[in-house]
Formats: C-alpha cells, sequence, structure tokens
C-alpha cells in the first residue's frame, strides 16, 4: 500500500470506506487539489484524481499521485478509464471547477477526461460535486449562471465560491469535505429536530471584566456537524467560542448564562427529538455587576451566586426525546468520573451523560480529540477518540433509541 493512505481515518472515520474520484481543472486554484484530496483521506476516503490538460500545466500528475497514494488519469485510454472511475467511485467532485468546465458539463460535451468522467456518473446517476473556481466577472455571468441554475435543476451539487479580491475563491478544504460527508453520509435523522448547546458562557464582573472559562465549542460544533450531514433539523445555541459554527444549522447566539437558559428554554417549543448539551455554562455569576469599571487601587469583594442551569427542566419540557447532557471534571479518577457522569444522569432524568477529566492530555477544551466516559441505561463506555468520532457515536444511540420507542 502507498505510504500516503497512512493518514486515511486519521482525523474521523465518516468517509470511510466511500471512494472519491477527484477531477481537477485548469485554474490557478488547482494548487489546492492536494491539501483537498488529503483532508478527504483524513476523513477515510479513498480518493483518485482525474486531471485535464491545462490542469497538468499548473502541478504535476506525480504530486497529485504523491497526495492521494493512487495512479492519476491525465488522458482516456483503450482502458476507458472514464467508465472505470464513474463505476468505481460514490462521488465525483470537481474541485476546481472552471467556467469553461462546467459551460461544457451543462451543454454535454465532452472533450476532456475529466468531463467524460462527469458524463458517465450522470448516466449512472451518481453524485457530482461542482466547486467553481474563476474571477468574480465570470460567475456573475447572465448565461454561465443559467448552467449553474440548469445544472441544479439535474441533480448535479454545488459548493459555492468565496468572494475576496473581485474573484471567486475555491472553498476551504474544510468545508469541501464536510458537503462531502453530508451528501455520503447516512440520512437516517431526516425529519427530526435536534437541539445543541456549545461553548462558554459569560458572566460580567463590570462593563469590561467577566468570569469564563476555556471552552471552544469543538464539541458541540462537532455535534451540530454530524447531525446536520445525517439529515437533522439543527438548532445551535452558541456562546462565544472560537470554533466556526457550521453555515447550514440555526444559530442563535448568546452570551450570559442566563440568555443561553432563556434561549433553551424557547426553543424546547415544539420540543426537540434530540438535545445535546455540551456547553461549558458557568456555575456562579456575580450578584450585583458593576456599573463602572473596577480600580486595581480599590480591590473589590465579589459575592458570587449560583447560576441558573440550563438543563434543568429539559425532562419536564420534553418527555419524549433523547436528552445528553456533558459533566466536565479536573483530576479525578475514572471510577469518579462515571460516578459523577451517573449522579447527572440520574439527577436530571437524562438518557446519556459524556463525562471528560479536562486535565487529562488532549481531552480538554480547544482540542481536537477528547477521552470520556460515556453513561446510559446500558452502563459506562470509556471512549477515546475525535470529538467527530464521539458525536457520531452520541447520535447513533440516540437514533438506536428513538427509533425503537417508534
Amino acid at each position: 500500500m502507498h505510504p500516503s493512505h497512512d493518514i486515511r481515518g486519521t482525523k474521523d472515520r465518516e468517509l470511510e470506506g466511500r471512494k472519491i474520484t477527484l477531477c481537477i481543472t485548469g485554474s490557478v486554484a488547482a494548487v489546492k487539489s492536494p491539501e483537498l484530496a488529503r483532508e478527504l483521506m483524513r476523513h477515510g476516503a479513498d480518493v483518485r484524481a482525474v486531471m485535464s490538460q491545462k490542469a497538468t500545466e499548473l502541478i504535476t500528475s506525480q504530486l497529485m499521485h504523491w497526495a492521494t497514494g493512487n495512479e492519476v488519469v491525465t488522458r482516456l485510454t483503450g482502458r476507458l478509464e472514464h467508465v472505470e472511475l464513474a463505476q468505481w467511485c460514490d462521488l465525483v467532485l470537481v474541485a476546481p471547477a472552471t467556467a469553461n468546465t462546467i459551460g461544457k458539463i451543462a451543454w454535454a460535451i465532452d472533450d476532456t477526461p475529466v468531463i467524460s468522467v462527469v458524463s458517465v456518473a450522470l448516466g449512472l446517476k451518481k453524485p457530482v460535486v461542482l466547486v467553481p473556481a474563476m474571477h468574480g466577472s465570470m460567475y456573475g455571468h447572465k448565461l454561465f449562471q443559467e448552467n449553474l441554475e440548469k445544472l441544479s435543476s439535474a441533480g448535479v451539487h454545488l459548493i459555492e465560491p468565496f468572494f475576496e479580491e473581485g474573484k471567486a475563491k475555491l472553498a476551504v478544504a474544510d468545508e469541501i469535505a464536510r458537503q462531502v460527508i453530508q451528501i455520503l453520509g447516512p440520512r437516517d435523522m431526516e425529519g427530526m429536530r435536534v437541539l445543541v448547546t456549545a461553548g462558554p458562557t459569560v458572566e460580567p464582573i463590570d462593563p469590561i471584566k467577566m468570569i469564563t472559562n476555556r471552552s471552544s465549542g469543538k464539541m458541540g460544533i462537532a455535534v451540530a456537524r454530524a447531525a446536520v450531514s445525517r439529515g437533522a433539523e439543527v438548532v445551535l445555541i452558541y456562546g462565544p467560542g472560537t470554533e466556526m459554527p457550521p453555515s447550514n444549522v440555526e444559530l442563535v447566539q448568546v452570551q450570559t448564562t442566563r440568555e443561553m437558559r432563556e434561549a433553551f428554554e424557547r426553543e424546547l417549543k415544539p420540543a426537540p427529538d434530540v438535545i445535546v448539551s455540551t456547553a461549558a455554562a458557568q456555575d456562579f455569576l456575580v450578584e450585583q455587576p458593576a456599573e463602572q469599571k473596577l480600580r486595581h487601587t480599590e480591590p473589590p469583594t465579589l459575592k458570587l451566586v449560583q447560576a441558573p442551569r440550563v438543563l434543568d427542566n429539559a425532562r419536564k419540557q420534553a418527555p419524549g426525546a433523547f436528552i445528553v447532557g456533558f459533566k466536565a471534571e479536573y483530576g479525578v479518577t475514572d471510577e469518579e468520573l462515571a460516578t459523577a457522569a451517573r449522579n447527572k444522569l440520574e439527577e436530571l432524568g437524562l438518557d446519556m451523560v459524556v463525562a471528560n477529566d479536562v486535565s487529562r492530555p488532549r481531552a480538554g477544551f480547544g482540542t481536537e480529540t477528547n477521552e470520556v466516559v460515556i453513561v446510559s441505561s446500558l452502563g459506562v463506555k470509556p471512549m477515546r477518540s475525535t470529538k467527530a468520532e464521539i458525536a457520531r457515536a452520541i447520535l447513533d444511540a440516540a437514533v438506536t433509541k428513538l427509533r425503537g420507542r417508534n
């Protein structure tokens, strides 16, 4: 096996077993194609590349061979590479897609290996995804937009570019991968409504200072992304975290714990099917925040009182929902961690509690990975993995139980 395959699944396994044909055309954005190929592979995909002649004038086929670990097609021969690649793959991804290539696909003109692969894939009813990259004026051209509409009506997926300096630039690799995951992932949550809380909350001390914590929001964002990719309607109540929220969720931004609690109770009507409360809401707030900036020359005495708890009434207001709480501890044993999770499970009548010790390496705030104990009526399950994998495990349990109820 080619050594480049070693990176497959190192981020998560959301594309494990999936085969993607990456088609590269003659846009200068082709320089991003190796990065994109390897991002897809880190999610578990097997990627094979096909390049137009113009693309090979910008990057070499050897570079894409290195990036994917697979031979690269640059011309069609008696082996019928366009048919073989389209039959082999689960999805054809054209990134970057030039205006020229998009126009030819729209009018069924096959004169490059890339377009021939797309043509066969469309005939086989395989998913085809176009990721445009070109000058902004070309993208805004009326006839070009008509071509996009024509392709969309034929079932072709489009990942919008972002606009900068007058250019319609290639979407970033992470966003492309996320949308591919959404297209190829299971749609077993269609018709479900999922409510997620994520990130920290902040409590003011004065108009400038505040109490908060180091939560980034990564775990909650991972849950929201996973639920959307499985077809769910997702509402994300998000404190001031550092992780970028997905664009395809209903986003409710909050600051304080009280604001998060109020938003949470509003979104319980109608009751969601799944509730996942990952937010690191503050336990305490300042009873009387100062109206003016506190000076270091006059050290204040602050009285802290309990902040409202977000999940307190969730079971009463959403009796049929699958409800997941999170529990963060510091410097505890595995037994103490499981006990804390079990206590929260019983106290609030939850279906599942995911507990972690934030003092452990690669298991705290802001990391891509986590080491957790998952406690439910089925028992205690330790899990050390990426946050994306943990999110998938949570939703798998939710879907299994909800299906059982139905």
